[in-house]
């Protein structure tokens, strides 16, 4: 992704003035701590297009979209610094041909996000948001404490430098229980300005496989999906925080339901993450 692109990218959906070219941010930004203020809030949106493919019924294709808004509260902890946040909102949709509509709301959400993050990330997954009914199977929110604090590097890193990151979360929500793993490689890009503020722009491959196992209500079906999460992050240096990334998925997968067969899967979509203010 170029330049152009990148912040053609953000003008849409962050709503900031290109400024020109960056300058390098003063070293060592490359960490978390406890940001001033020590409060921030996430907007999140996902849209999904999911190919079904049903045993002796033919196919079938699903559109899923969701959006929420998470705000959080940092404060020092023992491990580094301590975030806990709740959604504010939530608004999920899965929509096909044949099932119509079904809708999720903030209603349909229990529990909080609490995480502590160290200075290079993640340090431990305290909690997160749970979903039922119709996103309960498409919602990350068991893998959201990475995707807002992704892996930085362990010191000061050049235009170039790549590090790599595994973690694994899993969680219950109703009677499935989800495990998720992602392999995040990480490339430094560079720094650009956008609206008057340097940020770094981070390049991001990951591979992910998502397996779900589903309880009686579902018969004991169990899934696994498989694929990969490219895009980017825009760090924003002065905050210490995530301001803008974006993602595009491209995943295969399958459901297995005893006495029904097996389902295949195809999922491709974007999910992108701003930071307000």
């Amino acid at each position: 992704m170029n330049t152009t692109t990148l912040l053609t990218i953000i003008a849409t959906f962050a709503d900031p003035g290109f400024a020109g070219p960056g300058v390098p941010p003063p070293a060592d930004t490359l960490a978390y701590g406890l940001p001033s203020p020590p409060a921030a809030v996430y907007h999140m949106t996902d849209s999904l297009a999911v190919g079904v493919a049903l045993p002796g019924a033919g196919n079938m294709d699903v559109t899923l979209d969701n959006s929420a808004r998470l705000s959080l509260a940092f404060r020092t902890d023992p491990g580094g610094v301590r975030v806990t946040g709740t959604l504010d909102s939530f608004e999920g949709s899965v929509t096909g041909a044949t099932i119509g509509t079904e809708t999720a709301t903030i209603d349909d959400v229990s529990g909080s996000f609490d995480v502590v993050i160290g200075r290079s990330g993640v340090g431990e997954l305290l909690s997160f948001p749970r979903v039922t009914g119709a996103m309960s199977q498409t919602a990350l929110f068991p893998l959201l404490s990475f995707l807002l604090f992704p892996r930085l590097p362990d010191g000061e890193a050049d235009p170039g430098a790549t590090w790599v990151d595994t973690a694994t979360a899993s969680g219950n929500a109703g009677d499935m229980t989800t495990t998720s793993t992602l392999v995040t490689t990480a490339t430094l890009v560079g720094d650009t300005l956008v609206d008057g503020r340097a940020l770094v722009h981070i390049a991001v491959t990951r591979e992910v496989t998502i397996n779900n196992e589903m309880g009686a209500d579902a018969r004991g079906a169990t899934q696994a999906i498989a694929g990969s999460a490219n895009g980017f992050v825009l760090w924003d240096p002065e905050r210490g925080l995530v301001a803008y990334a974006e993602f595009d998925q491209d995943f295969e997968g399958e459901t297995t339901v005893p006495g029904v067969g097996t389902i295949d899967l195809t999922i491709a979509g974007t999910s992108r993450i701003r930071l307000e203010g």
